[in-house]
């Protein structure tokens, strides 16, 4: 047997301090020893590794990784990922940013920690402390980078950030369902953090997806207007990843490229002839058996809420069960009746405001057959004042009461809103001679109450959704969501809709006949005068 040669410690020491300037998850091992990773812990580093290159190159990267707590999400995101980025890209400045300055000065501490190791600087010898800047809120190095700690709130000062990671801006359930937290956050997202984004700079969010109205909520919704008409221009693209604490699909990576992995594609059934394929996890797995094994988050779901279990742990802060609607209630047609000789109730919910944060007016259209099913036409959602609003009622009236020989009855319901428009309501359909027979809708119970109907029906298969209508994926959306959801105004146009369709039966509605012009009236006057001259 040779001896081993006098050098091939040092060698393996060189190599592994080569591969941890190439590969994150190798550099967080090498500074971090006893940093326990997983499979997600090499698929964050692999995307990290990505958004650091396109940082680098000016294009402006944006990912978003959901994520349960306490699965080392901010090791990574935080403190190595920070000090590996700065190692490469030393002239490069980074603000961390948290629910509260304590927690990014934290990051920030340990980040400097990182800098001063021996063994960092073995890998990085360019990337030096500033010895005349190293304050724990804001640290520079030699090369004119460096750290900002910031919390949810506050100032940021300085240079423009090349990167802006958000990590944990909300800091537990209570903040999640407060309504001012949120709006305060999103109101410093664009008007404070955002604005320090240099040109070409990324933007990382690591956080548990707490409620759907929270930043990682509003930042999706946002996406969700991208390539709609009237879209605003500028809207952030985010790369998505979910990592739900216990998986609900067998879970693959697309490994075509390994230094740009795809999205996780999750399947009902295992793939086995896909080699580009890598196996993450099979269902009802978890993350990382070291950090939470598969029967301590089984027992954590079985003594948790659905809400709390799905937002804190799955990442989807409503069930996709549902709650107070179940999945299996939906019932589905391509084909819809003709309305022709039928009822057609309309039942509108009210809210005035152009923020993105505020309710928005929705008209639920419902056909009732012979055989009392429901089905329903259309959902209109909008935003808008008072006169867009009447505007939509009268528009959506014409759509679905014109109908020969079709009942119509629309329904308003009370509240200040309907009070202040429904004189502007009355005017409009004198001048647009559109004369609708409607019911004002009164609250008599709560909102649970009153979606009490439109549930036992959706349980007998008796309300009936189009298969392939643009509005029918946020509605289901927002009944599954119902009651714990931000927005419940769907839920309550169709409560309303079905509640009208119970009351009374709806009268023809009448179009009268068009307006005469002026010359047809004046020929009518002198014909009329004619004729009884000459009799």
């Amino acid at each position: 047997m040779a001896p081993p040669k006098p050098n091939s410690a040092a060698a393996k020491l060189l190599a592994d301090r080569i591969l941890a300037r190439r590969r994150l998850l190798h550099f967080t091992k090498l500074t971090h020893p006893r940093y326990s990773a997983g499979w997600v812990h090499d698929d964050i580093c692999r995307r990290l590794e990505r958004f650091s290159r396109e940082v680098a190159e000016g294009k402006s990267p944006r990912l978003m990784l959901l994520m349960p707590p306490r699965h080392g999400k901010s090791e990574l995101a935080s403190i190595r990922f920070p000090a590996w980025h700065l190692g490469q890209y030393p002239h490069h400045e980074l603000i961390n940013v948290g629910y509260n300055l304590d927690l990014p000065m934290g990051f920030s501490r340990k980040v400097r920690e990182v800098f001063r190791d021996p063994q960092y600087q073995a890998i990085f010898p360019d990337a030096q402390l500033d010895p005349d800047s190293q304050s724990v809120e804001k640290w520079n190095t030699t090369k004119g980078g460096g750290f900002t700690a910031a919390g949810r709130g506050g100032g940021i000062t300085g240079k423009g950030a090349h990167i802006l990671i958000i990590d944990d801006p909300i800091k537990d359930q209570e903040e999640a369902d407060s309504s001012l937290v949120r709006e305060k956050l999103w109101d410093w997202y664009q008007s404070t953090a955002y604005t320090r984004l240099a040109p070409g700079g990324g933007v990382l969010v690591i956080q548990t997806w707490w409620n759907d109205d929270d930043l990682a909520g509003r930042l999706q919704q946002a996406m969700a207007l991208i390539g709609k008409e009237g879209a605003p221009e500028g809207i952030d693209d985010f790369e998505i990843i979910k990592y739900p604490a216990l998986s609900t699909h067998y879970e693959y990576r697309d490994d075509v490229d390994p230094a740009n992995p795809g999205p996780i594609i999750r399947t009902d059934e295992p793939i086995d002839d896909q080699p580009h394929l890598t196996l993450l996890r099979p269902k009802d797995t978890c993350l990382h058996e070291d950090r939470y094994p598969t029967e301590a988050l089984k027992r954590i779901r079985a003594n948790l809420q659905p809400r709390i279990w799905s937002a804190l742990y799955q990442q989807n802060p409503v069930p996709d069960e549902g709650m107070y609607f179940k999945k299996e209630y939906f019932r589905y047609q391509r084909q819809l009746p003709s309305p022709a000789g039928l009822r057609i109730y309309t039942a509108w919910d009210f809210a005035i405001g152009e923020k993105q944060a505020n309710d928005w007016t929705v008209g639920a259209t419902i056909l009732q057959d012979e055989l009392d099913q429901l089905y329903v036409l259309e959902i209109f959602r909008m935003k808008g004042d008072s006169f867009q609003i009447v505007e939509s009622m009268l528009d959506v009236a014409t759509r679905w009461g014109s109908v020969p020989g079709t009942g119509y009855l629309l329904g308003a319901e009370d509240g200040q809103i309907w009070r202040a428009i429904e004189p502007l309501f009355k005017k409009r359909m004198v001048e647009r001679r559109q004369y609708l027979p409607y019911e004002v809708l009164r609250p008599m119970t709560d909102k649970m109450a009153r979606a009490r109907p439109l549930q036992g029906r959706m349980q007998q298969g008796r309300v009936i959704f189009p298969e392939e209508a643009a509005w029918r994926a946020q509605a289901e959306q927002e009944l599954l969501r119902f009651p714990a959801g931000v927005h419940d105004d769907v839920v309550d146009a169709l409560a309303w809709a079905v509640q009208l369709c119970m009351g009374k039966e709806p009268p023809q509605a009448y179009t009268p006949p068009p307006l005469k012009s002026w010359r047809d009236r004046l020929s009518e006057s002198f014909a009329g005068q004619g004729s009884h001259m000459s009799a």
